[in-house]
């Protein structure tokens, strides 16, 4: 079906802040700690400053660390010609270095083919180059720091050594078994970090009075204490919330499940009771009770290399992590670990998951393909079609444009 997804590159991809009358133009990375030379070409994505989005410059000579001058013609052109610059400054416009393979369906322009809007082909890359690339979204698999807690009748995910309060809103959960088995829990959301519950009192029948609200607290999950009380209770020491008989009063245990931990004496209590937590869009889809964990935070990315008909090397554009994922045939927003999506829009607009994608031709997930692939065969059962950034042209398998199969527009960036 095709020759591998062709891959665009580029040498860099600048920032150009401020350009001048004298044909200066100032960008925000330093030119030598990125190989970049004299006569180098480059594109910027808007016009700034006397340079047009989309036609070919070259860098005529390299004045300073972060400074050049432009040329409007290549260096074996005689004579030379430069555009005349206008002043601006404090701009942030993209400016592509040397790019190659980055010509299928890029924008209109002397540097792509004349037959642009005609062509069905697409090439992956980084998004930020010129043009336009595949946009993937991709959710890798970071082991988590500590264990877990979580209830599936409970919306509440407790940690024991765990960071939650820098966990990216949107991650989602999932616990591992001592079998190597993966397990949802959820999807974190803005509310997390440590919750506290201020005390009050302490009793020798184990009871801790508090003056904030112990039903805040979740059962069988973690606690530690900010203060030394009861004669038992050790401020840093993890203990776990046995009952909560109501918002002013629970007990604690040394074990998950252990008999209730018995107080020496009455006593008024200054300190706080703290659980690291995250609270989920839902209640959790499965249990955890000291479980290690993984998350996953969905996110635009890019394709770096395709690894196997549906495996691909891909970069995560909020993360900045890099690592092979499987196409899958789900919601961005239910992707699980080290697996990613590619959409395709048919003609009438609806929208279907591509399973496998290489220069021009691919395959698309049907409803019963199953959720991801894995390996390097397609399934049976996929839907062959041709791929382009450019307009759909059919719906079902017809002969547009002299096509066997549908023509769909490839999600891109």
């Amino acid at each position: 079906m095709g020759r591998p997804l062709k891959i665009a590159k580029a040498q860099a991809v600048l920032t150009i802040t401020d350009t001048a009358v004298d044909g200066t133009v100032t960008v925000s990375q330093t030119l030598s700690a990125l190989g970049i030379t004299a006569w180098m070409n480059f594109v910027v994505a808007t016009t700034v400053g006397g340079l047009t989005a989309g036609v070919t410059y070259y860098i005529l000579a390299i004045t300073g660390a972060s400074t050049f001058t432009v040329s409007s013609t290549q260096q074996s052109v005689q004579p030379q010609t430069s555009p005349t610059l206008t002043l601006t400054s404090s701009q942030t416009v993209s400016a592509t270095v040397n790019a190659v393979d980055a010509y299928f369906n890029n924008p209109t322009g002397p540097q792509w083919p004349s037959t642009n809007s005609n062509t069905y082909s697409v090439v992956g890359g980084n998004t930020a180059i010129y043009g336009k690339q595949v946009l993937a979204n991709v959710a890798f698999g970071v082991n988590g720091t500590g264990t877990v807690f979580a209830n599936a009748s409970s919306n509440i995910v407790v940690g024991l050594g765990t960071d939650f309060a820098n966990l990216a809103t949107g991650t989602i959960l999932f616990s591992t078994g001592t079998d190597g088995s993966v397990n949802l829990l959820g999807t974190g959301t803005a509310t997390k970090g440590n919750l506290t519950v201020a005390l009050a009192n302490s009793a020798a029948n184990g009871t801790i009075g508090t003056s904030g609200n112990a039903q805040t607290l979740s059962v069988n999950t973690p606690v530690v204490f900010n203060s030394t009380f009861g004669g038992n209770i050790v401020s840093g020491t993890t203990y776990f919330v046995k009952a909560i008989a109501n918002a002013a009063a629970f007990t604690v245990a040394t074990t998950v499940g252990g008999a209730t931990l018995a107080l020496s004496a009455n006593a008024s209590v200054t300190g706080n009771a703290i659980q690291n937590r995250v609270v989920l869009g839902a209640v959790s889809s499965n249990d955890a009770s000291g479980n290690a964990f993984v998350q996953a935070l969905p996110e635009a990315g890019f394709i770096v290399r395709q690894k196997g008909k549906q495996k691909y090397l891909v970069t995560g554009g909020t993360t900045g992590l890099t690592g092979a994922c499987y196409t899958a045939n789900v919601a961005n927003t239910a992707l699980t670990p080290n697996t990613m999506t590619i959409t395709a829009t048919y003609a009438n607009a609806a929208t279907v998951k591509v399973q496998s994608l290489s220069d021009h031709t691919g395959e698309l997930f049907t409803s019963t393909s199953g959720p991801i692939a894995t390996g390097n065969i397609v399934l049976a059962n996929a839907d062959p079609m041709f791929a382009t950034f450019n307009t759909a042209n059919a719906i079902d398998a017809n002969t547009a444009n002299a096509q066997p199969y549908p023509i769909v527009t490839i999600g891109n960036a």
